[in-house]
């Protein structure tokens, strides 16, 4: 039985050129059903969101999370957030910032007109607020895909922060070389208001990602390697991962293997000594919103 004891919040912010270490944790709350679309897998959505029980997932990550008192930004879908009402109001009350993963977590959700675009996010987003009880002020597009019409409905519709840029180019999935490690502004205003964005963490020197899949497939050492170069460059490390990352999932033709490898209690353990790296090295845990928030108080 776990108690409500939110963790430790960091009390100071990021400046874009400053020497201290910061992590920002991230949960993607999609669900399985998601992922089987992703892949042109036919599936009757209700058996496949009961196969997977993305409300177990979030449990464990959040029971994690508390041990190391760490607080996590956890994006999640209007569609999950339907369905399963009780985790993210769980995950509210536990102290942790609730976001924005659009409404139905399709591929290419938001590479649809700008039209289309803002209707997906005005209903999330009305959603999301009505579940959790706090309008979302960051977002992250589903499988990382992104275009400028994008960052427009995000400022229309209030919100401070994306966190859907990945610098590194991977080929039928997500990427974008744009060599940006560190949180920055969008171009685009609006009545004098800009969007942060706050980049999702590779190897500087690769430029191969950290997270999930990554994570699990190429191990603990890998992503601590990642954060190392990170910190040492001064740049804030972004990590994330999915409920579905900590479950046992069955196995479904048409799924990729990696997509199986070292999930479950590994993915915890993998997890934990990677909470504990970071610790080890004095970095400070932090909020996307806090995050995007410092920007505007260091005046970048």
């Amino acid at each position: 039985m776990h108690t409500e004891l939110a963790p430790e919040k960091s009390k100071a912010g990021p400046c874009i050129e400053s020497r201290e270490k910061y992590f920002l944790m991230t949960v993607d709350v999609d669900g399985w059903p998601s992922l089987l679309r992703f892949y042109n897998v036919a599936h009757d959505f209700s058996l496949a969101d009961q196969q997977v029980k993305v409300e177990v997932g979030a449990s464990r990550l959040l029971d994690l999370f508390e041990q190391h008192r760490v607080f996590a930004t956890f994006f999640v879908t209007g569609e999950m957030a339907k369905r399963h009402p009780k985790m993210v109001k769980s995950i509210r009350q536990r102290g942790h910032e609730i976001a924005c993963h659009g409404l139905l977590h399709l591929k290419d959700e938001y590479l649809a007109t700008k039209s289309e675009q803002e209707n997906r996010l005005r209903k999330a987003t009305a959603i999301i607020e009505q579940v959790s009880g706090v309008r979302p002020s960051g977002f992250r597009a589903p499988c990382l895909r992104s275009n400028q019409d994008t960052f427009q409905a995000l400022l229309e519709n209030g919100y401070l922060y994306d966190s859907s840029i990945i610098p590194a180019f991977i080929p039928g999935y997500y990427g974008k070389l744009d060599l940006n490690f560190r949180p920055y502004w969008l171009k685009d205003s609006i009545c004098g208001r800009r969007l942060v964005e706050i980049p999702v963490s590779v190897n500087p020197l690769l430029l191969v990602p950290l997270s999930a899949a990554w994570m699990r497939n190429l191990g603990e050492k890998w992503v601590k390697l990642g954060i190392l170069l990170n910190f040492n460059m001064h740049n804030p490390v972004v990590l994330y991962v999915h409920p579905r990352d900590v479950l046992t999932l069955p196995g479904v033709k048409g799924v990729p293997w990696h997509l199986y490898r070292n999930v479950g209690l590994s993915t915890i353990r993998i997890l934990d000594g990677i909470l504990n790296y970071v610790k080890n090295l004095g970095a400070s845990f932090i909020t996307g919103s806090d995050m995007a928030a410092s920007l505007q108080k260091c005046g970048q």
